[in-house]
């Protein structure tokens, strides 16, 4: 929408306003510059007094089908016409009305879907209308998600509702194309350009969430202020952190008001921010949503600037941000994490809208960018590319946002909340903004993908600051141009300087006046770029010169100097650089001839004709291009400028005959932009030799009957047919020439000439006919009195402001119309004349005339414009006490073209629908002719044919993309003096408001509808869907997409076909022909794909057509096949809830009221019909409620056909399913049907069966009685003061214990927590429980004849013990091999049958059940179909009285018994599956039995009862499995019995264990038992396992792993044979290798000999690695200070001794035990504390840091082996904790331990902790940046290990040191290089190697840039290249690292470095020579 306040109040009169009657709210301005807008008032009051009357009675008389339907749509219509034209108090009304009606209770989800988005529409200017005006109630709408949300329904399939994608397959398939064929940048841009662009981001959302989401967010600033209290109230205790459920932190997002004025805080954000704020830091890895929070935190940030101080929030933000981008950073490359993902548009919210002039967010987000920015370098990218970029895109736009809130008066003055005073943003934070995003989006700009973005980015920043962003861009294009061998580059370079033109332009208005000076220069350098040979650079050049010239006059101002005394120096310079505009436009076209030479289309055979060639989609593309940018290019030429070109582009086009089809057409599209530009020019120059020539080759008759007209005749013709696409007042004047040129032309016989003859007639009359504007020129003012009157240099990039923009249009005259009536005389009646005598039979017609009869009727009705619809009475296809009536529309053409006087529409209705009965009777293997008729019905049909090219939505699309790229709202401004004043630079680009306006045109034609379809239409209706069941399928294809044009242009006609289709089907039919027409039908049933005929939402439609399709004959070809594949598939797509019974809410009655008049709502005949309107919902809900069971009735019907063809069959059971309505439940008949098929034979017919029994049973099941009671009564303690969340005392009596196991009937019957979201954070004011069971009624508490019909059936039907058999036998049959799971539809039914229908049904299948669990033979299947039951059995009695209940449960665990001593590998999942569903909703009191039974079973028995081994481990790890499914679903209900099975794991030595499946699976077991420990601040543990104290448990048990120096040691067999014989105190401190076994006792002596050896490599076989990093001199091998000395050791003997340990094997005396059960301990617990890390809800890494120096000690040497399962754990741990998310206190917990790592003696350990700090450091950032210390610890920990005495540990330190200064974190860098340079002049060697290492690490940190210290460095490192080694070797590789990563810009770093400093580069990275 076009936003112009000053234009705006100058429209806004108050004569206007008198004459209007109110003061529009916000209407559309655009409509204010069309050629008609003085009759646009009238047309809008009488449109709006329609629709809000017919609305408003359409709802009070209760009508929602079609009413209602019609007239929201008709409001929305209006809205997009004229906006939002009327009153505030009509603007509320309407609000109000469209927020109840969406409220109606059970309305179906289309029509919620439909009249949220016109709620939408109605509130999206939130500044119009502020909270003090009106409040709207919040608890409806959050009921109503709810209700469409709630997973008992939606999730099981029987509320369905649609997600639909709009669909633009044409434009999608031409993009895919294009893009395979370029791949890549600037091409965006430049399809953007040409109406090809992607989907906008604004468009209102498509899906049902959406629109709900949106409307909550629109409605959130209007809900009273007591709102946020209640949602907290509401929402908080629903919280569960261990919930999958993302619902409930979604909605408390999108709910809770964050745009509260500041006086109302107390009533707002302070209610809740600390709370949420502790519950996001607390539960940062809960999978409830809590992410969402973020959307939370930004829209108060944005929404309430100032309100909050988030200083002490800003580091552990930024933190998160790292960790949501899923960066590649991490341990060893182990991304062990779960993945955190935030919306980056809600992240660059929060970051732009927390700044403020303390710096700190800019400070921490500098940091953040720094740390990130060589990930944007398109040598890095990868998953985090798109991510990276997009945010960048969105902080620049958002920072242009904020800026423009803040500065700008339309927003200032709004009451919405301000920015306060001292928290708005400076000029200087403006500057160092644009500083810190600039750099890494520099980055960014080569990037093979996602150039938009970048372009995006650049633009906004470069409005902000162009003296910044400008430069280096143009820069990076000087360089790139002079680049013949890097074409990406330069594409690059140009798209990005295209996206700062206008910022450039506009330089001089904000402190970049040498911009415009550039423009000249740079436009002719790209020329080149104009290549045949790079379709992309051409396109991307092409989109360049675009741009530019779009915004800049191209008129010579060489001569300014002359008439303007006071122009500054660049404006001196920019007006010299004009001079040279005249070459640039003669060079252009010289570049577009050559691409058009090179575009000839040669022929390799002689014998093809030029019509038999098709062009390929690259040339229609390259036209496109060329088309727009020689439009702009000429467009803005000067006279004298244009008339040079014109000249050109004469010589050129006429002086070579081109062939049509690519290069003939290119020259023709130019010439059709030289005669749109200046149509008396170019006709002049073309049009008196063109006719001329014409005249001449179409004077003999042997050229009109050539079958391959020459070349000559018809580039001719394309010519003529181009040029005539102009200004239609010009062309009268050459009417009378060309009129005998056509006359002759259409008698061509040739269709590829005739054709071209066609269109040039067509082409003439769109020229008379068309509204256009004349001219889109940047500037209004007169080209050719510049320089002299005007100075167009200074308009340069400016914008217009509305009523400055003086548009002159071309509007058709009488004249005109006289020439068209003229035309339509000569050829249209002829034509008919000639058809009429062929119907009559005077005269006979071949095929060839009868297609040129019908081409030429098409290029007649070419001038849609002239021919309104005929004035009939509309068909009435459905009643309706408010019927539709015609939209009030004014086209601007004033004139009527008539044929004899009659309308044109209705005489050609009437004659085609003649011509085509006799066709089909006679001629009907005429295609062409049949093909040639559908294009002439769609002119008939048509209102207005576009001028061609992509259809109106994407041509919005690319309106709105180029919109975005050329605003310039926003910016600096020093007020330069341009005509307009200030502002106008600002302002909208004339040509945009071209576009806009004539969009808005085409648009108006667009939205018009009719009152229904008349009389004339639906002739043509029947017409197109007789064709569309044509035997050919060319004709039958043509003919449906114009009747589903038609179908979805006129509401309701699809009536109009359904009978006839239900009896075409009906009566069926034998043969080819019937074959065709079934097919056409079927097809005709599958489209519009917007709404296809056979899912319409119409119980009608949808009676007579699905049974119709389902006893249709038939077919057995494959077509057909698929075809009725396709109806399922459409269905299940399109097919929503639809209600069968509806009643509308008396609040919507009552809203509606108050947009009648007292005259309307006292008027009889309303009054009357009011008083009925109950009366009449009823009787409509009731005829439809009949024709849905007629309809389930005739689909059973299909069901219960003996002998039914099996796709029918299945096809009629899917169509049951998706059908159920949830106000009727399915009839008896419905139920027999689908009870029966559940033993039918077909697998297919089952499956569908099972999912219809469920809703069956759902439909049917007992409501629940429920009460209220309140949970601080029921666990005896009073309600607390404060809020704290987590384990209470109030909150024990809903968690497992022994004491809370109901003992008796009367403890039974307490109320218990039904749903376990609630109670954990918090209780609600009143809770919702069960009542008592006694209360509840159950289908078995009823006798048969007691029950309901269907519900006896299915009683019966269980009952009868062969159904069951037989029904078992089949559920255990094998599906699919290996694919079958444990099944959620099979559960939930058997769960709701055996809830409802008691033991009597429940018994026999737990028989069976159990039988299968037990087979020793067990397939499977059988197993599943036990675990299916065996959860069932233990949700179903969760309301039952407690002995049946008790007696069931018991039941279940046999099952589960049995079926868990007979699980196979396969089944393990399933019984897990079985175990997490069957207690998910256990009450863990009333389920205490169960739970007990379960712990007794699954647990291990204490360790002095049984050995380990006394069941196979499988089997023990399969237990283990199953019930750690329980605990995982009952979480903190269940805690006190985590501790219990805690302490039963540690009595068994579970944790220890020697089998390695039964370790992992504890281990996994152990993360679910601590994840149960969740401690909000403030809060306690409660029963829950304390994780903290477990670890301190265990690190005694770990003794045995250390020596006397507190080292590791891993005894591998040579260590321990070697301990047997030696002293503790000679033992290595530490060899690799899990324990496998003793070394016999004749290797001992060798043994001893190694335990002094260097360490050998970790490996089971400890064979020799000759690789392995020695020892240096001075250095000792592996535990520095213990006094080993290195030998030479006899490699064969080390490898005898490899031998004999393989030959020992696992028969070797076991290693001392002690030992090995530590290190078995050790494993289970480093992963099961992996699993807390990376599953857990809580956030507590500081807890698992007791654990980093062990993980360290034994972290793999080297990549981890897959057999290495101590090091794998280790490594595990160590790369999860380096990825988890640390707060404060964890961080320098975090630093504490890894500068005691540097202190361990072993340097394995060192290396590692080396590891584990870079992901640790990098992640941890923001903390660095947060606190100086911090940093300064972390550049101590670096320099310490770089002065370590082994190598391969200096090496990892340097490499740290190169990441902290990379991301810049050093406190103070030029300080630590003065220091490492000190260190490199040092005697010792390990100094001086840490100090040539730390330069080493400076020249690494900066990969892309050069640093400020580098000619200091390289002179450092000069000095050391001779040092011993390992010093040069160093200095080597990282010289060579420096020129690979600088070669991409070494031209621009060149520059940037001294003569000295290349010459010691150069010393440095050459290899020296050897020649004297």
């Amino acid at each position: 929408m076009i936003q112009d306040d000053e234009f705006e109040f100058l429209v806004t009169t108050p004569d206007r306003i008198e004459a209007l009657g109110f003061k529009p709210q916000k209407e559309i301005l655009t409509n204010h510059i069309l050629p008609y807008a003085a009759e646009l008032d009238e047309e809008s009051a009488r449109f709006l007094e329609q629709v809000k009357t017919n609305l408003a009675k359409a709802v009070m008389l209760r009508e929602m089908k079609p009413a209602c339907g019609v007239w929201s749509s008709r409001l929305m219509k209006y809205i997009r016409i004229h906006g939002l034209k009327f009153s505030k108090e009509v603007h509320i009304a309407l609000i109000k009305l469209a927020y109840e009606l969406v409220l109606i209770p059970d309305l179906e989800p289309c029509k919620v879907h439909k009249f949220a988005t016109m709620f939408l529409m109605l509130t999206k200017k939130r500044q119009l209308l502020s909270p003090e005006e009106f409040t709207l109630p919040w608890r409806p709408l959050h009921e109503l998600g709810k209700k469409l949300f709630d997973k008992n329904s939606t999730h099981i399939g029987m509320y369905h509702y649609l997600t639909p994608k709009r669909s633009c397959k044409q434009e999608v398939n031409m993009l895919d194309m294009i893009r395979k064929f370029l791949s890549g940048d600037g091409l965006d841009g430049a399809l953007d350009l040409f109406g090809l662009s992607g989907q906008d981001e604004s468009e209102l959302p498509t899906s049902l969430e959406g629109s709900y989401i949106s409307m909550v967010k629109c409605a959130r600033p209007y809900f009273d202020v007591s709102a946020t209290k209640e949602i907290l109230d509401e929402l908080l205790p629903q919280i569960n952190p261990w919930s999958a459920d993302t619902h409930i932190i979604g909605q408390l997002a999108v709910f809770l008001p964050v745009a509260l004025a500041p006086e109302h805080a107390a009533q707002g954000h302070l209610l809740w921010f600390d709370e949420i704020m502790t519950l996001w830091d607390t539960c940062y890895n809960a999978q409830c949503g809590i992410a969402d929070l973020m959307t939370l935190f930004s829209g108060l940030a944005k929404r309430n600037p100032g309100a909050i101080d988030w200083t002490p929030h800003v580091p552990k933000m930024f933190m998160r941000f790292f960790h949501a981008l899923n960066l590649p950073v991490s341990y060893k490359d182990m991304q062990i994490t779960r993945n955190h993902s935030l919306d980056m548009k809600h992240v660059a919210s929060w970051i732009v809208w927390s700044m403020s002039p303390n710096g700190v967010v800019l400070k921490h987000l500098r940091c953040f960018l720094t740390g990130v920015e060589s990930y944007l370098h398109s040598a890095n990218s990868g998953r985090w590319s798109y991510k990276l970029r997009d945010l960048l895109r969105k902080l620049a736009r958002e920072f242009l946002n904020r800026i423009r809130r803040e500065r700008e008066k339309r927003f200032t003055e709004s009451w919405e909340n301000q920015t306060p005073e001292p928290y708005r943003l400076r000029d200087e934070d403006i500057t160092e903004f644009v500083h810190i995003v600039l750099e890494p989006t520099l980055q960014a700009v080569y990037s093979r993908s996602g150039s938009l973005d970048i372009s995006v980015a650049l633009q906004n920043l470069a409005t902000l600051r162009p003296a910044i962003v400008v430069p280096p861009l143009l820069e990076r294009l000087r360089t790139s141009l002079t680049s013949l061998t890097e074409p990406h580059r330069v594409t690059a370079a140009m798209s990005a300087v295209a996206a700062v033109a206008r910022p450039m332009l506009r330089g001089p208005d904000s402190g970049y006046p040498e911009g415009p000076t550039h423009v000249v220069p740079f436009l002719m350098a790209v020329l080149p770029g104009l290549d045949p040979n790079d379709i992309k650079k051409t396109v991307v050049t092409l989109h360049f010169i675009l741009i530019f010239t779009w915004m800049v006059p191209i008129i010579d101002c060489s001569s300014a100097h002359e008439h303007w005394d006071d122009l500054t120096e660049e404006e001196l310079l920019t007006c010299e650089s004009t001079a040279q505009f005249e070459d640039f436009v003669l060079v252009f076209m010289d570049r577009l001839f050559v691409i058009i030479e090179s575009s000839v289309l040669e022929h390799v055979r002689l014998d093809t004709k030029e019509t038999d060639c098709v062009r390929s989609k690259t040339d229609a593309v390259m036209e496109t291009a060329i088309s727009s940018a020689a439009t702009a290019v000429l467009m803005q030429c000067s006279p004298k400028i244009f008339n040079e070109a014109l000249r050109k582009f004469k010589a050129f086009a006429t002086e070579t005959t081109f062939e049509t089809n690519v290069s003939g057409s290119m020259v023709g599209v130019l010439l059709r932009v030289f005669a749109r530009i200046n149509s008396e020019a170019t006709l002049s120059a073309f049009l008196p030799k063109l006719c001329e020539d014409l005249t001449e080759i179409l004077s003999t008759d042997e050229t009109l009957h050539e079958e391959n007209p020459p070349r000559d005749l018809m580039y001719r013709l394309v010519l003529l047919m181009h040029v005539v696409e102009c200004d239609g007042t010009v062309l009268l004047k050459y009417i009378p020439d060309i009129i005998p040129i056509l006359d002759r032309a259409l008698k061509l016989h040739a269709i590829y000439a005739l054709t071209r003859a066609c269109e040039v007639l067509s082409h003439i009359l769109t020229s008379l006919c068309y509204l256009d504007l004349k001219e889109w020129r940047s500037s209004p003012k007169d080209y050719g009195a510049a320089p002299e009157k005007w100075l167009p240099i200074r308009e340069w990039g400016s914008g217009c402001l509305l009523k400055d923009t003086d548009f002159k249009w071309h509007v058709p005259s009488a004249e005109e119309a006289e020439c068209a009536q003229m035309l339509l005389d000569r050829y249209l009646k002829a034509e008919a004349v000639r058809l009429r005598q062929w119907l009559s039979g005077e005269r006979d017609m071949c095929r060839e005339r009868r297609l040129r009869s019908f081409y030429i009727i098409n290029a007649v009705l070419a001038c849609s414009t002239f021919y309104p619809p005929p004035d009939e009475e509309p068909v009435p296809l459905l009643e309706s006490n408010v019927p539709a009536t015609s939209i009030p529309f004014t086209s601007g053409v004033k004139y009527e073209v008539k044929l004899d006087g009659e309308n044109v529409r209705a005489a050609v209705t009437r004659l085609l629908l003649d011509v085509q009965a006799r066709l089909l009777a006679d001629k009907s293997d005429d295609t062409r002719g049949l093909e040639m008729l559908i294009q002439v019905w769609e002119r008939v049909v048509v209102m207005k044919g576009l001028r061609g090219g992509p259809g109106l939505e994407a041509r919005l699309r690319s309106y709105g993309a180029l919109e975005r790229a050329l605003d310039g709202r926003g910016g600096a401004t020093t007020g330069r003096g341009v005509s307009g004043g200030r502002g106008a630079g600002a302002a909208r680009l004339r040509m945009l408001t071209a576009d806009a306006a004539r969009l808005h045109d085409d648009s108006r034609y667009d939205l018009v509808c009719e009152a229904g379809i008349t009389p004339s239409a639906l002739k043509a209706l029947h017409a197109l869907a007789e064709l569309s069941v044509n035997t050919y399928s060319s004709v039958r294809i043509l003919a449906q997409i114009r009747l589903y044009w038609m179908l979805s242009h006129y509401p309701y006609s699809y009536r109009a076909l359904v009978p006839s289709l239900g009896e075409e089907l009906r009566k069926g039919g034998q043969g080819d022909e019937w074959h065709a027409k079934h097919k056409g039908m079927l097809f005709m049933m599958l489209g519009p794909r917007a709404g296809p005929l056979i899912a319409k939402q119409d119980w009608d439609v949808v009676r007579v057509l699905w049974p119709a399709i389902l006893n249709a004959p038939l077919s057995e070809k494959p077509s057909m096949v698929r075809l009725e594949q396709a109806f399922s598939d459409t269905l299940h797509r399109h097919f929503p809830s639809v209600n069968t019974r509806l009643t509308m809410s008396s609040a919507a009655v009552e809203a509606a009221s108050l947009l009648l008049t007292e005259a309307q709502l006292n008027d009889a005949t309303f009054m009357q019909l009011l008083n009925t309107a109950v009366d009449r919902e009823l009787a409509v809900s009731d005829k439809t409620e009949k024709i849905y069971l007629e309809v389930i009735n005739e689909l059973v019907k299909v069901v219960e056909t003996p002998n039914v063809q099996w796709r029918r069959l299945e096809l009629a059971m899917q169509m049951l399913t998706y059908c159920p309505s949830l106000q009727t439940s399915y009839p008896v008949c419905a139920v027999r049907a689908a009870i029966r098929s559940l033993l039918h034979d077909d697998i297919a017919v089952r499956r569908t069966a099972q999912r219809l029994t469920h809703y069956v049973l759902k439909q049917r099941k007992h409501k629940l009685v429920k009460m209220f009671v309140n949970p601080y009564e029921v666990a005896g303690v009073p309600k607390p003061e404060k809020r704290v969340p987590g384990y209470r005392k109030d909150l024990e009596w809903a968690i497992w214990s022994e004491d809370n196991i109901p003992k008796t009937d009367e403890e039974w019957e307490k109320p218990w927590v039904r749903n376990s979201k609630y109670g954990f954070y918090a209780w609600p004011e009143k809770l919702e429980v069960a009542a008592p069971s006694s209360q509840q009624t159950f289908s078995s508490d009823l006798r048969p004849e007691e029950m309901e019909e269907g519900e006896r059936f299915i009683y019966e039907f269980f009952t009868d013990d062969a159904n069951v058999d037989k029904l078992v036998t089949f559920l255990t049959v094998e599906e699919k091999k290996g694919k079958d799971k444990f099944n959620g539809i099979r559960f939930s039914l058997f769960k709701i049958l055996f809830s409802q229908f008691g033991e009597q049904v429940s018994d026999k299948f737990i028989e069976h059940a159990i039988r299968c669990a037990k087979a020793t033979d067990a397939q499977e299947s059988q197993q599943r179909f036990a675990a299916e039951i065996a959860a069932s059995a233990l949700r179903a009695p969760r309301y039952w009285p407690r002995e049946r209940a008790l007696n069931m449960y018991q039941k279940a665990t046999d099952i589960i018994e049995a079926g868990l001593s007979s699980v196979t590998a396969e089944t393990l999942e399933d019984w897990g599956t079985c175990m997490a569903t069957g207690a998910e909703k256990l009450e863990p009191a009333r389920g205490g039995n169960v739970l007990k039974a379960l712990l007794q079973l699954c647990a291990p028995p204490p360790a002095t009862q049984a050995e380990p081994d006394q069941d196979a481990s499988f089997i023990v790890c399969a237990r283990l499995y199953a019930l750690q499914g329980a605990m995982g679903s009952l979480r903190w209900r269940a805690a006190p019995l985590a501790a219990k099975l805690l302490q039963r794991l540690e009595e068994a030595n579970f944790i220890q264990h020697p089998y390695q499946n039964v370790r992992e699976t504890v281990g996994s077991l152990l993360m679910t038992i601590f994840d149960t420990e969740l401690v909000f601040p403030g809060g306690q543990s409660g029963g829950a396992p304390n994780l903290a104290e477990f670890l301190a448990s265990v690190q005694p048990r770990l003794a045995a792993l250390y020596d006397k120096h507190g080292d590791i040691v891993i005894k591998t067999a040579a260590s321990a044979a070697a301990a047997i014989q030696c002293s503790a105190a000679d033992e290595s401190s530490e060899c690799g290798g899990t324990a496998r076994g003793r070394a016999p006792p004749d290797l001992a002596p060798v043994a001893t000999r190694l335990a002094h050896a260097p360490r050998l490599p970790h490996d089971h076989h400890a064979s020799v690695d000759d690789d392995a990093p020695q020892p240096e001199a001075g250095e000792s091998s592996d535990t520095e200070g213990s006094g080993v000395v290195s030998s030479r050791i006899d490699k064969a003997l080390v490898a005898r001794l490899d031998s004999a340990l393989r030959l020992a094997g696992d028969s070797a005396a076991p290693a001392p035990r002690d030992h090995a059960q530590a290190l078995n301990l050790l494993t289970t617990v480093l992963r099961g504390c992996m699993g807390v890390i990376v599953r857990g809800v809580a956030n507590n890494a500081a807890t698992h840091y007791s654990l980093a120096r062990v993980a360290c000690g034994v972290a793999a040497r080297g990549p981890p082996q897959p057999h290495d399962e101590l090091p794998r754990a280790a490594a595990g741990l160590l790369a999860s904790l380096a990825l988890a998310l640390h707060d404060p206190h964890a961080f320098d917990v975090a630093q504490q331990h890894l500068d005691a790592l540097a202190l361990g003696r072993s340097w394995w350990a060192r290396l590692a902790c080396l590891d584990f700090a870079q992901p640790l450091l990098f992640y941890g950032l923001p903390m660095l940046c947060d606190k100086v210390e911090r940093a300064v610890r972390a550049e101590k920990f670096a320099l310490k290990l770089m002065r370590d005495p082994r190598l391969e540990v200096r090496q990892a330190a340097s490499k740290l040191l190169t990441g902290l200064m990379h991301c810049r974190a050093l406190p103070d860098e030029s300080r630590t290089i003065g220091a490492l340079m000190r260190s490199c002049r040092s005697k010792e060697l390990v100094e001086r190697h840490c100090g040539v290492l730390g330069l080493c690490a400076y020249l690494a940190s900066r990969p892309y840039s050069l640093g400020a210290a580098l000619g200091d460095v390289l002179a450092e490192l000069a000095r050391h290249t001779s040092a011993p080694d390992p010093v040069p070797a160093a200095i080597r590789a990282a010289l060579a690292d420096f020129r690979r990563t600088h070669q991409d810009d070494w031209p621009k770093h060149r520059e940037q470095l001294t003569e000295e400093e290349l010459d010691l580069l150069a010393d440095l990275t050459s290899p020296p020579s050897y020649c004297a």
